[in-house]
């Protein structure tokens, strides 16, 4: 994926630096992704497609179709609800933007929503019964919290 980042860096004639400012990211992080040392994550990965809408989420993702969208007219970032409308490569032999992948993001980025409610709310409700730690010579000790809070 970094070879990816990078080819859209050079595509677009730009400096490490003045992507990570562009697409919102800090410095340092598009240089541990294009070193190698990181992959991006589903954040980094929504920022690029948001401020570049004309590169293929699908080839960013998983190198599977064309580097842009379509070369004709205006770039044009699909949803998930144009139903009617096909969104065509302008190589036909690969395969079409992955619509299965916006909607992984999705969801990824739903059920992410949901497990921050789900703590928070259960975070309120539950309460430290007892903490036991356990040492490497088999014995243990017990700790239960007053209940005065």
């Amino acid at each position: 994926m970094k070879d990816r980042i990078q080819k859209i860096i050079d595509d677009k004639k730009l400096t490490a630096s003045r992507f990570a400012d562009e697409v919102g990211l800090n410095r340092p992080a598009v240089s541990h992704i294009l070193n190698g040392r990181n992959n991006p994550g589903l954040d980094a990965l929504q920022r690029i497609i948001a401020r570049y809408p004309d590169i293929n989420a699908g080839w960013l993702i998983s190198g599977t179709g064309p580097m842009y969208n379509s070369n004709l007219g205006e770039p044009k970032t699909p949803s998930l609800f144009d139903e009617t409308e096909e969104i065509t490569s302008k190589y036909p032999e690969e395969s079409e933007y992955p619509k299965e992948m916006v909607v992984k993001a999705h969801t990824i980025a739903q059920k992410a929503q949901e497990n921050q409610i789900l703590n928070a709310k259960i975070a309120g409700s539950v309460k430290v019964k007892k903490i036991a730690v356990f040492y490497s010579d088999n014995t243990y000790e017990e700790f239960i919290p007053n209940d005065k809070g």
